[in-house]
């Protein structure tokens, strides 16, 4: 057994860097000093094609932040560069770990453990542990965890995809030039990034969303290393690598189980339709199938338990939060379907009528399951009768599995010349180079250029919080930026919550009661109240998520669309209107300020804060003022 282990980790490292063989890349082998040189020359010559794809791939990665760096220069106080609505989100839960607060809190007001329900954050936390220890132990602030995250997260997508294209297809040309295609156009798959600005307004995910931090840039790369388990387990011709590859495959879906709902679900839709294309195609092989699949199930099986204990200790307000729908719709009209469809019937044409690939060939039966795995995902729900959120199947998932299956697909179809590859790289990577430097330049640098103005006032909180300071004090701003990004960077509490809802701290009515009284103290007229109700989705639109659910807003979350109705509106306006004329002191109590944070530069109304609160001078930090509040005695 202890020399099985041994050969088998020589072999990985022998087929990763010398397919070939030793001898093959260096004929002098029998002389060492020689032979290694002109080994590790060898290898070095021929892995500088995926060296070089992944020095440009960390660069796509990085560039929304050597943007902000270039424009902030020495004036940049530590913020990274938000490239999607959820990510501070995930920036602030990550800082509560690193504080070491509980796998169940609020990071936006600091309620904690048995106060709180399991949610989709507790429940796959693993992500979120893998990046918080080691920022706590490297004294790692939250922002900078993100900053190294997209890089991390993108070399590590890169070489889990080459090592699947590299394992189906034997080229490692084709499988460096395919990490560039897959994950540049990635995007574009699913009908996102530049494409999604068209396809997609109410809810177009940046460029490149695969890495979207921590979910699921943090684990991305994990769903095509259980795939290419998968493959060499099928593939092993002794049974005790067909159970080690096998285990492993299992051990790795259980890690994705923790770690990210639609990573997860995918991975075992292309193994059901992987087993069963193998099953169908090689009958000789079909006892092989199923005890690999049978052996990947098995050792997932008890991290599937465990997390299906923890869902059932889930807060009550997490299916509506993910807006679960009962339904048994078939759905057809997605772009990774129609992509799948078409490699489908390219790779049928070539297998059956043109005979150019055989039938049972491993590379057909890998490209015919990754094409088909769309049409399982976005349809489980006939079966089922339930789905959640199925745009992030297309946006995170399958739109990258579909250009797996296409590379593959070319692969089949006949040889790739260099030439051919070459091209296919620099325009993929021309393609990703638009996508994020157009969104940067347009939308997420000028963003986090505000947002890195605010950072001295929170660096002043946490010194404040460091120092004893409560962390259930609560801080006001009529900037929703202040809301949105302060619990990233130090604990107290948000008058908003933003992320109470989905951290199962507060209810909806609960929510909107904290829109009520932040509106109250912002001056917020009743004609201002129902603007807001009316304005499009985004930070502006916030007022109308708060008051009729994300489900109302963006058309792709729920299944049936219910537009939100002028009388709806006027409703909600009336109800605000009653909530101002019977302010008093029960309404303050609920929510006591601590800090009022406001711009410098723009005039504020203070006139409802000072009715209820004694406040001071102020101080300056940076472009904004922290003002402390005290309740005035009645």
């Amino acid at each position: 057994m202890v020399g099985d282990h041994d050969r088998l980790g020589r072999d990985l490292l022998r087929d990763y860097f010398f397919p070939a063989g030793i001898g093959a890349v260096c004929p002098a082998a029998g002389r060492p000093g020689t032979a290694v040189f002109h080994a590790m020359s060898a290898a070095s010559r021929r892995h500088a094609p995926l060296v070089a794809v992944l020095l440009g791939l960390a660069f796509l990665a990085l560039l929304p932040q050597i943007s902000l760096w270039v424009i902030r220069g020495r004036e940049w106080n530590g913020s990274y560069v938000v490239m999607q609505g959820d990510e501070p989100l995930y920036s602030a839960y990550i800082r509560s770990l690193i504080d070491g607060q509980p796998r169940r809190n609020d990071p936006f007001s600091q309620t904690s453990n048995t106060e709180i329900s399991e949610t989709a954050f507790s429940v796959q936390a693993i992500p979120a542990y893998a990046i918080a220890i080691p920022a706590r132990v490297l004294h790692v602030s939250a922002a900078w965890a993100m900053i190294l995250l997209a890089l991390l997260a993108a070399v590590a997508a890169g070489l889990a995809v080459f090592w699947l294209l590299r394992s189906v297809s034997g080229d490692d040309h084709l499988a460096a030039a395919g990490i560039l295609f897959v994950l540049c156009f990635g995007g574009l798959a699913g009908g996102h990034g530049i494409a999604g600005i068209i396809l997609k307004p109410d809810l177009s995910i940046s460029a490149l969303p695969f890495l979207r931090r921590y979910q699921p840039a943090a684990v991305f790369s994990l769903f095509f290393v259980f795939q290419v388990l998968v493959w060499r387990a099928v593939a092993a011709t002794r049974g005790f690598r067909r159970r080690l590859y096998s285990i492993a495959a299992g051990l790795t879906l259980g890690l994705l189980i923790f770690s990210y709902f639609y990573l997860w679900t995918a991975a075992i839709a292309w193994l059901i339709c992987f087993s069963v294309c193998w099953f169908y195609f090689r009958k000789e092989d079909r006892g092989k199938i199923l005890a690999v699949a049978a052996a990947v199930l098995v050792s997932a099986l008890p991290c599937l338990a465990l997390y299906a204990h923890l869902i059932s200790q889930r807060s009550g307000t997490l299916d509506q939060l993910q807006t679960v729908v009962h339904s048994h719709a078939i759905d057809l009209f997605r772009v990774p379907e129609a992509l799948g469809l078409i490699i489908m019937a390219v790779v049928l044409i070539t297998a059956f009528r043109h005979r150019r690939i055989a039938s049972s060939d491993p590379r057909f039966l890998y490209a015919l399951s990754a094409a088909t795995t769309p049409l399982i995902v976005f349809n489980q729900q006939i079966v089922t009768g339930r789905m959640m959120q199925p745009f992030h199947y297309e946006a995170f998932v399958v739109n990258y599995l579909v250009l797996v299956a296409l590379v593959v697909t070319l692969a089949l179809s006949k040889t790739v010349s260099a030439r051919a590859l070459l091209w296919i790289a620099v325009l993929s990577f021309g393609w990703g180079l638009l996508d994020v430097g157009l969104v940067s330049k347009v939308v997420w640098v000028p963003q986090a250029a505000k947002a890195d103005r605010i950072v001295p006032v929170f660096q002043e909180l946490r010194r404040l919080s460091a120092n004893g300071d409560s962390s259930a004090k609560i801080v006001f701003s009529p900037d929703l930026s202040v809301s949105v990004f302060l619990s990233t960077w130090t604990s107290q509490s948000t008058l908003l919550d933003m992320g109470g809802l989905d951290f199962g701290s507060i209810s909806a009515d609960e929510k909107r009661d904290y829109l009520y009284l932040h509106s109250y103290y912002c001056g917020t007229t009743v004609e201002e109240f129902r603007a807001a109700l009316n304005a499009e989705p985004g930070t502006e639109g916030y007022a109308r998520s708060v008051v009729f659910g994300h489900e109302r807003v963006t058309r792709e979350l729920g299944g049936v669309f219910k537009p939100i109705q002028s009388a709806e509106i006027d409703h909600e306006a009336e109800n605000y209107r009653s909530f101002v004329d019977a302010f008093s002191v029960s309404e303050l109590e609920q929510r006591p300020l601590s800090y009022a944070i406001v711009a410098g530069d723009m005039p504020f109304d203070f006139s409802r804060i000072d009715r209820w609160y004694e406040r001071d001078q102020g101080r300056r930090f940076g472009d904004y003022v922290l003002y402390n509040l005290k309740p005035r005695s009645p």
